[in-house]
């Protein structure tokens, strides 16, 4: 929801590790890797009860996570870079709730409703981007490699839920049904959107 504010903050940051990473010919794709390394290292802490360190391993998953677009953006993007930072993303966004249920089988119903709400949301992002892509449909000014359809669960509030899992773990499940209610909201407004935008 607040995606984009944060970009204009975030994005002055990035460019200047971007510009120190540049002086060693470091590839914005290893850095895509790495943070998904670094994701897989968080599931890894969560499932054995160390939630500080996965909160250090999610930071730094999602810090990778803006450099390399930042990296790209200097070196020049390219489809395949895309390619592998959606895919990663979204098996990370499903690696980092899973780990719940590995810690606890009592928590498999609230995540796999939470799961099962991310396909939705992942669904309509993908499903927006290919059939504005595919009718070149002019919608926004932002330099992105794909149309990114918003709602109200973006990529800062989905992080936002994961650090609320982590320091409040006691409540996973309420959490989880509350922020899968939230990706459905998103799901609806996109899908109204898409009408909406063909209709006109």
């Amino acid at each position: 929801m607040i995606d984009s504010q944060l970009n204009k903050i975030f994005k002055p940051i990035l460019n200047v590790f971007a510009k120190k990473l540049l002086k060693f010919n470091v590839n914005p794709n290893s850095i895509t890797f790495i943070g998904f390394f670094f994701g897989i290292c968080c599931f890894y802490f969560i499932i054995n009860s160390m939630f500080f360190y996965a909160a250090i391993f999610l930071f730094l998953n999602r810090f990778c996570d803006g450099l390399d677009g930042a990296l790209a953006r200097l070196v020049g993007e390219t489809d395949i870079g895309a390619f592998y930072d959606i895919v990663l993303d979204f098996l990370f966004y499903s690696l980092f709730p899973l780990s719940f249920i590995f810690l606890d089988l009592e928590n498999s119903y609230s995540i796999c409703f939470l799961l099962f709400s991310f396909v939705a949301t992942q669904a309509t992002f993908l499903a927006s981007a290919w059939i504005i892509e595919k009718n070149k449909l002019k919608i926004s000014d932002d330099k992105k490699s794909m149309f990114y359809a918003g709602g109200i669960t973006e990529g800062f509030e989905t992080i936002m839920c994961f650090i609320t899992m982590l320091l409040f773990y006691e409540f996973i499940n309420y959490i989880s049904y509350f922020f899968g209610i939230l990706c459905w909201i998103t799901f609806i407004t996109r899908v109204l959107f898409i009408r909406k935008l063909f209709k006109s």
